[in-house]
């Protein structure tokens, strides 16, 4: 049996009305995609299909976690991601002729099997933020996050005795100013 097999629906079978679907996206299902940037995963999908006579709407809402890289201290995390969209497929002839939508997608009329799969991977994908980052000191300890490396971000890296405090006489003093590379165009007018 195929990873991806629970994301493919029978359309002939499938009479109008209300279906709900509990599927779960993990390792497995992304390493079924050549060149998925995601590993590690688990996520649980609630798939909500409307099927009407001409169209069927398609309800993607999931959340849980993806292994990456946290941005910011640059330790491994599992990020939490959570989204819900909506696909709207609309049933056609000419659904060759047609080009689809970033939420609308045409399919033959006489199309026997659909295979959500490759939805679901596009929208788990879209969902996961430019920018990772946890926010590590919120919630119980031990955080993700490396605390050394946060420490040196933030500037607030604690002195252990006062012999580790910085010698206050190579500090600069007021009138020790340095020179500044502006200055020279100080004196143009």
């Amino acid at each position: 049996m195929s990873v991806q097999s629970p994301f493919i629906f029978p359309l002939r079978g499938l009479g109008q009305g209300l279906y709900n679907y509990e599927l779960t996206i993990d390792d497995a299902f992304f390493a079924s995609f050549a060149d998925s940037p995601v590993s590690r995963a688990d996520i649980k999908l609630a798939l909500t299909v409307d099927r009407r006579t001409r169209e069927m709407s398609l309800e993607f809402d999931f959340a849980g976690t993806i292994a990456t890289t946290c941005d910011r201290c640059m330790t491994d995390i599992d990020l939490p991601i959570a989204e819900r969209k909506t696909l709207i497929v609309q049933f056609t002839a000419n659904a060759d002729e047609l080009e689809d939508e970033a939420d609308l997608i045409y399919l033959d009329a006489d199309t026997s099997l659909f295979n959500v799969a490759p939805y679901a991977y596009e929208l788990v994908l879209l969902a996961i933020p430019m920018i990772r980052t946890f926010d590590c000191r919120k919630g119980e300890s031990p955080y993700p996050c490396d605390e050394e490396m946060l420490n040196r971000i933030d500037g607030s890296i604690e002195y252990e005795t006062d012999a580790d405090l910085p010698d206050p006489s190579t500090t600069e003093k007021p009138g020790d100013e340095k020179p500044s590379p502006w200055d020279v165009l100080k004196d143009l007018q």
